[in-house]
């Protein structure tokens, strides 16, 4: 199993300790994502690719900035966490959470495909059905870990904020999805 702790020295190589994520740093945002979407029993792949999400910046996370991942950046994550991988991570970082959104009203139809964009440019970004399904989980992850550990703590609580949407997406990725949910939202959403 995947050990984040392994990769603590790469993500602080990369810089990630130095980005504020609300009351924590971008490496424990990153790292509590990673193990959610483990408790989640998420493919491994997906679980390194939740670890180094925010690499790159996301949508909701210095969005100006992704325009600009030199390639030698993307070369140098590629070199940790191998290249399946990095793209994964790219892909999340320049997804447009609204396609996000209609791409699932899409895929739980019988024979729905994913309609997912960049953007950046709003040009398309190809992916079956599958991998669309390991990038809404690898979210939800990330939505997870926004989640408030204590009462007062000041992070917002995404999870609360669109808790229709995420647990009707935790329910349709199945059960272990759905205990993870009700275990990080104390099961009030």
């Amino acid at each position: 199993m995947l050990d984040p702790e392994d990769y603590r020295g790469d993500l602080v190589r990369l810089g990630m300790h130095k980005v504020a994520h609300q009351d924590v740093t971008l490496v424990d945002h990153m790292v509590r994502a990673c193990t959610i979407l483990q408790d989640m029993r998420a493919k491994e792949h997906i679980c390194l690719a939740g670890l180094f999400h925010g690499v790159y910046g996301t949508e909701g996370l210095h969005n100006d900035d992704v325009d600009a991942i030199p390639d030698a950046r993307r070369a140098e994550v590629r070199t940790v966490v191998g290249p399946e991988v990095e793209q994964v991570i790219f892909t999340f970082s320049v997804m447009s959470y609204a396609s996000l959104g209609r791409s699932f009203r899409r895929v739980i139809r019988p024979d729905g495909t994913p309609q997912m964009t960049d953007r950046r440019t709003g040009a398309a970004i190809p992916m079956d059905r599958a991998e669309y399904l390991d990038l809404l989980q690898m979210k939800l992850g990330d939505v997870l870990a926004h989640a408030p550990e204590q009462v007062g703590h000041a992070l917002v609580d995404l999870p609360a904020e669109y808790a229709g949407f995420w647990r009707m997406a935790a329910e349709y990725l199945g059960p272990q999805a759905l205990d993870t949910w009700h275990k990080y939202t104390g099961g009030q959403r």
